[in-house]
């Protein structure tokens, strides 16, 4: 066999065995959104998922490393548009942004939960490790069934628990990390909500809404400060 065609064939045997490997990687970690399951959110598949009330639910549901997958997965031109979204977030162009995202289906409320997943996204990036699976085996404060997640249940059972909160507050740094890379996804989005109020006009208004949730206003200061730390 001639040197030529022996490259060629085992280029194209390399290439066949990344294809291989990339499938079996796409089927273990399905992708929400991906309707073809190839790896990929298509610009329709996103424009479905903005749609549909479920694949939102399951999307601002979904885990850390779940959402993270689904925005790394995002056709270029859909990333960069939620990337837009998320900077327009708490600008005086946020207004603008939520008449454009309504267009394409997505409320207000769906649109900050949007701008916010995607703020957490690039903020676990940067944080390198952070960015690891929860469930190592390490325990996660008021994660009362050991499966590496707080649930909303979960969370809102530590906000009316003195001693779930006064073990988050006197954590270490590495322990909160790792209660916050836990929250479901609802939860880490009310929490940044709070982080972004503190020190702000909306603050009072923020701390009376919290206080349903067993919250004072100290807790509420020690979370808001906790976050903006992450």
């Amino acid at each position: 066999m001639n040197n030529p065609l022996k490259t060629t064939i085992t280029a194209l045997t390399a290439l066949l065995l990344c294809t291989l490997t990339a499938s079996a990687q796409t089927n273990a970690n399905p992708i929400i959104g991906d309707l073809d399951e190839n790896g990929r959110i298509s610009r329709s598949e996103a424009e479905n998922m903005m749609k549909t009330p479920s694949l939102k639910s399951e999307l601002f549901k979904a885990s850390a490393e779940e959402q993270g997958r689904f925005y790394n997965a995002l056709e270029n031109s859909i990333r960069v548009r939620l990337l837009k979204l998320s900077r327009a977030y708490d600008t005086p162009r946020w207004s603008f942004a939520v008449e454009m995202c309504e267009r394409n289906g997505l409320s207000g409320i769906d649109a900050e939960k949007i701008a916010l997943a995607v703020r957490a996204n690039l903020a676990t990036k940067r944080g390198g490790s952070k960015a690891k699976p929860i469930n190592d085996g390490t325990p996660v404060i008021a994660d009362q069934d050991g499966d590496g997640r707080i649930s909303r249940s979960e969370a809102d059972r530590m906000m009316k628990s003195p001693s779930l909160k006064s073990k988050l507050f006197n954590a270490s740094a590495v322990d909160q990390s790792r209660f916050y890379n836990a929250l479901e996804s609802n939860i880490r989005v009310r929490f940044l909500r709070l982080s972004r109020a503190y020190e702000t006009a909306r603050w009072s208004r923020t701390v009376e809404l919290y206080k349903r949730y067993g919250l004072s206003a100290q807790d509420a200061e020690k979370i808001a400060i906790t976050m903006q730390n992450k």
